[in-house]
């Protein structure tokens, strides 16, 4: 059985043309419909509706030009709801990234493209410096509730979400602490203005939304979600009610905590009575077992034959807390299109099952590295002297033998290799990829000797006189990762530390994370295609990958736990060439900017990466068309989005 099912030489080939063509990507020629061009169709479900008079007719449901999706495989056929699972509201990302909505989206037509191109937006405009840029709405453009949306919406979002009391003020579109003007040109039509040069804006935008959770970029529905907001509003009761209900104390809460647009009345998935642009919609509260969505009648992209997409009709998350069930599911058939949880480490039980489950397990190629995050910003002062050493981190990372950890966890499906740019990423290394990964536990034994660690009876001791101890935690939606993590403790163990474990639920691990309270946390360093797309993983922004998480949280004024770091600390200039990176006008200065922050993780990394760049299979019910393998698998990516998942149908 062909295991990989793709050589190592075809990984970097399909990796090396689709992160450049991505990172060379601008404002990408736009194929649109004009509706005095062709008639349109939609599903049989949209169809009774209009036809009870219930629902407009479909040419008045989607604006005058809109997107034409192309099928990376064929035209589709309606219908059908799309079975999938995840393990509850901290695992929203399964249910979220196939649904989001930005004004500028990855667009992955194969295997081996990566483009950025205008969504629900016609086109968007630049100048020469980057430091203006104009976005153009689709004329007709609607929400799911018929109502038009237009530049009312952005003006809503500046004034409430950016500028407001509900202040979101994400990185890309904050320049030098510096706030974006934004000017209303007409209905369609809006600017936004930066101090200083933001050439990687779009990219910014395909992959962090800047806007409303999951979308839409720069706008929210002013219409519904003015109620919510005393200023706009004269029924309190309405607010009122809704804080009762949701158990929070102010109105702000309501759309969310510490300006993240995920509340109870502002988050689509939460909230079935927002109006959403996504192509589906949510049918009830994603703390009900199955969460269900449902088609936007008023979606505002179409087929090149002037199908109205999306093709499905809905979709259902079942719940499931042991991974185990999950992959019964599986293997009995009850899963339609999965890549969230499916565990490289089990492909030989999914390929064994192929034929009874009536599916086929397809290979996405993962861009990123399994990794160990020590916390360098540790509340207990002597683990974080002990953590900021270079020299344990050095110990710990070549104490691993990670071609045995590869064979005898991964079935040698992964490469050993350092948390890093990926191969074929524009950004990529091969002196960065193999630092501190050669095994040599004698040298890692040396550096703690050197570092006055001693050797006490077997274990070694802090410089305060006690045994050095620290946990290794992680959370239950990596439970597969347990056998990886046993075999790096007893590494670890063998240099004289002493290492305990901590598997949590996901929400637990974040809010662990979010406060710092984390020894040694264990997540992918993912994000790790288009790098520049999203640093994040570079700078300690995000906390579930926590080498830095209060430091981080400092630099990105984030609502959660944050410590200044010492004014001499190597993170700060980390942060200051991202900082200059973000506003070069000019390419080659801006991407030697960026290789010498890269190489400041290079010389020491923070993160300790064990393998890397291994398949990710995907399960494909027999039925289900339009769904290729061989496509790239990051975050970055919105992954598995990008992909037309508007167009997967289910063959009669």
């Amino acid at each position: 059985m062909d295991r990989k099912g793709f050589s190592r030489r075809q990984f970097l080939q399909m990796m090396a043309s689709s992160t450049a063509a991505a990172i060379a990507a601008s404002a990408m020629p736009l194929t649109t419909l004009a509706q005095d061009s062709m008639s349109y169709n939609e599903a049989p479900m949209l169809a009774d509706l209009v036809a009870s008079g219930n629902l407009p007719p479909v040419q008045e449901r989607i604006p005058a030009n809109p997107r034409v999706v192309t099928p990376p495989e064929e035209i589709g056929q309606y219908g059908g709801t799309l079975r999938r699972a995840f393990k509850g509201i901290s695992d929203r990302w399964g249910p979220t990234k196939l649904n989001e909505e930005m004004a500028i989206e990855w667009d992955i037509p194969d295997p081996d493209t990566v483009n950025v191109v205008a969504n629900y937006i016609s086109e968007w405009v630049q100048n020469d410096d980057a430091t203006e840029f104009t976005f153009t709405l689709r004329e007709g453009l609607k929400w799911s509730d018929g109502h038009p949306f237009t530049t009312v919406d952005v003006q809503f979002w500046y004034d409430w979400y950016y500028m407001g009391d509900l202040a979101d003020r994400p990185t890309p579109i904050t320049i030098a602490g510096e706030p974006m003007e934004l000017e209303v040109v007409d209905e369609l039509s809006w600017t936004v203005r930066f101090p200083a040069p933001n050439p990687l804006l779009p990219l910014a935008i395909a992959k962090l939304t800047l806007g409303s959770w999951a979308g839409p970029t720069m706008a929210a529905p002013a219409h519904y979600l003015s109620q919510y907001i005393p200023d706009l509003t004269t029924d309190q009761s309405l607010i009122d009610a809704a804080m009762e209900e949701n158990g929070v104390d102010t109105w702000q809460q309501l759309f969310g905590d510490g300006g993240t647009p995920q509340g109870q009345i502002a988050g689509w998935w939460f909230n079935p009575d927002l109006p959403v642009i996504n192509a589906w919609k949510s049918v009830n509260h994603p703390s009900n077992d199955p969460w269900l969505a449902e088609r936007n009648p008023y979606y505002h992209a179409v087929d090149p034959e002037g199908n109205q997409l999306p093709y499905i009709d809905g979709m259902t998350h079942a719940w499931f807390d042991d991974n185990a069930v999950f992959d019964l599911w599986i293997a009995q058939g009850e899963i339609d299109a999965h890549i969230r949880h499916v565990a490289s480490a089990n492909f030989t039980f999914y390929k064994e099952n192929e034929a009874a489950g009536d599916y086929t397990v397809l290979l996405w190629r993962a861009a990123e590295t399994q990794a160990f995050y020590p916390n360098i910003s540790h509340k207990d002062p002597v683990l974080r002297e002990i953590f900021n050493d270079a020299r344990f981190r050095e110990a710990l990372s070549i104490s691993i033998n990670r071609q045995e950890l590869n064979d005898l966890v991964y079935e040698g499906l992964f490469e050993p290799r350092q948390a890093s740019p990926v191969s074929g990423s524009p950004n990529y290394d091969p002196e960065f990829e193999t630092r501190w990964t050669e095994y040599d536990p004698d040298r890692a034994n040396a550096l703690l000797d050197e570092m006055g660690l001693e050797l006490v009876d077997g274990v070694r001791m802090r410089p305060d006189g006690e045994p050095l101890s620290f946990t290794i935690l992680f959370q239950s939606a990596l439970a597969q990762r347990g056998d990886e993590v046993n075999l790096v403790e007893s590494y670890w163990e063998a240099l004289g530390l002493q290492v305990n474990q901590e598997l949590v639920e996901r929400t637990l691990y974040q809010e662990r994370t979010d406060n710092g309270d984390v020894d040694v946390g264990v997540w992918s360093a993912d994000r790790n295609s288009v790098v520049m797309a999203d640093v994040s993983r570079y700078t300690a922004e995000q906390a579930d990958g926590p080498w830095a998480p209060l430091y981080g949280a400092w630099w990105a004024n984030s609502p959660r736990a944050q410590e200044e770091p010492p004014a001499d600390h190597p993170i700060r200039e980390i942060w200051r060439l991202w900082e200059a990176t973000l506003v070069e006008p000019d390419e080659a200065t801006r991407n030697a900017l960026f290789k010498e922050m890269l190489d400041i993780h290079k010389e020491h990394p923070y993160m300790i990466g064990t393998v890397g760049e291994g398949p990710v299979p995907f399960i494909k019910k027999n039925n289900v068309g339009n769904i290729l393998g061989g496509n790239i698998w990051d975050d970055t990516l919105r992954s598995p989005g990008g992909v037309a998942s508007v167009t997967w149908f289910f063959r009669s």
